[in-house]
């Protein structure tokens, strides 16, 4: 294991066809101009210096994650334990023909309940929290394409907590850099420099000497 190493998560870019649907696992098509924000991850990764590009196997995680891999020439690992929580039945039906009932249930205990035939917030947490832990103990920089199920959980880690899955996800397309040194992961951000044309929410963490900053993309 390194003294020092990097960690870029990153979530899919926007999706078409989706809107209102529940669809989890469920493959849905990326929007037009995906190809943006894959290069402008790739010039995150060069900056870092990731060796290793891990990916959910999803088709809008996969697509990323392939052509940026290509460009850089590394090492691509799709992971089935990144994928986003399994809804089961639900996948594919708009939100609006879910039981109110059963919605309200899964607010009320989002840890253990599971839609029919689908995951608990549990399980997500058991297989995100295997691959973060696997990961971390390879000490090498790396960056992680998945969605916003597993990242509210990473970004929970990333702070020495569980993961707040009810929390907002963040941004289609973000970026955030988590710099791994002789200490824990830290939390505060201080600013990424790359351009600021590219179609990225960008966020930055570093020591937690630095001054904190933070800067947006389109």
């Amino acid at each position: 294991m390194t003294d020092r190493f990097a960690v870029v998560l990153a979530r899919h870019p926007a999706v078409t066809g989706a809107e209102g649907v529940c669809y989890g696992q469920h493959d849905v098509a990326l929007a037009e101009g995906w190809e943006r924000m894959a290069d402008g991850l790739r010039t995150v990764m060069q900056g870092v210096g990731c060796r290793i590009l891990f990916s959910s196997p999803a088709r809008r995680c996969r697509m990323v994650a392939e052509r940026v891999a290509q460009f850089m020439n590394l090492e691509l690992r799709v992971d089935s334990r990144l994928r986003e929580i399994s809804f089961g039945e639900w996948e594919g039906r708009p939100w609006s023909r879910i039981s109110r009932t059963a919605l309200d249930a899964w607010a009320a205990d989002v840890s253990g309940f599971a839609p029919p035939g689908g995951e608990s917030g549990s399980a997500l947490r058991a297989r995100v929290r295997h691959f973060w832990t696997e990961m971390h103990q390879r000490g090498q920089s790396c960056a992680i394409i998945t969605h916003g199920g597993p990242l509210r959980l990473m970004h929970g880690m990333v702070q020495g907590t569980a993961g707040n899955l009810l929390a907002p996800s963040p941004p289609m397309g973000s970026v955030r850099v988590i710099e791994q040194g002789s200490t824990p992961f830290s939390t505060v951000p201080s600013e990424l420099r790359i351009p600021s044309r590219l179609p990225l929410h960008q966020e930055r963490h570093r020591s937690v000497r630095q001054v904190a900053s933070v800067q947006g993309g389109t």
